[in-house]
């Protein structure tokens, strides 16, 4: 799965003006144990932004939520597929938000192509099961520049496995909104398979207003409320979980909490419905090319056997963008002149005759 997502760099080159690559992160790069210092939101270490609290919105209401702090947000050790993958902890009341993302949304969506007015996410979720008794909900959202309003997103309740859609909307029943949608036919919830990774995308279209849904046996669509809304930011959260009671049933409030995995988090500027739609890339395997050295100051050499033929190699930094690009004339052997590169850990994208592959390295 991991030289699947590193694929989508190459392709989204490839397209050009149908789609740019905003972020892609796989989370290899970092290293296992808590993100970030502060859990205000106001301060990103790394890039990113943690937001942890007991309360909801009014940090004065009663909460049994005890448990906001920097060991919320942890990079883990995963599957050998996966490798290192993101993990959010919810709240242990009936109480808490927890807010991820990265920082240089706004900057990147500002400069994208004239008419790629799509924001489109795709990630892995891992669903884990229903044996624990937190209620607490995972979810990616798309913002607005307040937070106030989630242009699209998936809800994902850990204890019964349902994934929901949400999206700000308005009919002529309810007021303007953020709210959940059935993702089956009808007023059907879908059930994910449990203890299994999946990937899940949602779209948002500036221009229309429609939020698009996708994933296994979900194919849905809604025309939201917010036409002409810039998207801000696009977040991994948690949530309490908890209910109020109905006619029908007891209020369920939650009292533990659940962590949540994610991966291979992707999100494009586009200019049409490219969500999900590429199930299989080829790549050559990267055992085929050797990258040094590694870390490198100055110069940077790509070499592969003498019948692979190199055509071009693309250089993105972990935000996705394109730092470098530079052609060959059917070689096994490139160098590349990494010297203006700031510090820090790139992915190398290698075109050949007989494919695609990807390698990170790592400027000193």
């Amino acid at each position: 799965m991991k030289k699947l997502l590193l694929s989508f760099i190459v392709l989204a080159t490839a397209q050009n003006m149908v789609s740019q690559t905003i972020i892609s992160e796989n989370f290899d790069g970092l290293p296992v144990g808590n993100i970030g210092t502060d859990i205000t939101g106001t301060t990103p270490t790394n890039n990113f932004y943690t937001l942890s609290t007991n309360y909801d919105l009014d940090p004065l209401a009663t909460t049994t939520g005890t448990n906001a702090s920097n060991a919320n947000f942890q990079i883990v050790a995963s599957t050998a597929d996966h490798g290192n993958v993101f993990q959010i902890e919810g709240t242990n009341g009936d109480k808490g938000r927890r807010n991820f993302w990265l920082d240089g949304f706004p900057d990147q969506w500002s400069f994208r192509d004239t008419g790629s007015d799509i924001v489109e996410v795709e990630f892995d979720l891992y669903t884990g099961n229903t044996s624990g008794t937190s209620v607490n909900t995972k979810g990616v959202y798309i913002y607005d520049q307040t937070a106030g309003k989630v242009l699209g997103g998936f809800v994902f309740n850990t204890k019964t496995l349902v994934i929901s859609g949400i999206a700000y909307f308005t009919n002529a029943t309810a007021p303007v909104g953020n709210y959940l949608f059935y993702l089956a036919t009808g007023a059907t919830n879908v059930v994910l398979p449990a203890d299994s990774w999946v990937r899940l995308g949602v779209s948002f279209n500036k221009t229309t207003g429609a939020v698009k849904w996708k994933g296994p046996n979900i194919n849905g669509q809604v025309t939201g409320a917010a036409i002409g809304t810039e998207p801000n930011r696009v977040a991994i959260v948690s949530r309490s979980g908890s209910t109020a009671a109905t006619a029908t049933a007891p209020a369920v409030t939650n009292t533990a909490a659940a962590v949540g995995l994610f991966d291979n988090l992707v999100v494009r500027a586009s200019a049409t419905d490219s969500l999900l739609a590429v199930d299989e890339v080829t790549l050559v395997q990267n055992t085929d090319f050797v990258v040094a050295p590694n870390p490198a100051n100055n110069f940077i050499t790509i070499s592969g056997n003498e019948t692979v033929a190199i055509t071009s190699i693309s250089v993105t930094d972990i935000n996705g963008r394109i730092v470098k690009n530079q052609s060959f004339e059917n070689v096994s052997e490139a160098e590349m002149n990494v010297s203006d590169l700031a510090q820090g850990l790139y992915l190398m994208n290698i075109t050949s005759k007989d494919g695609n592959t990807a390698q990170k390295f790592i400027k000193n």
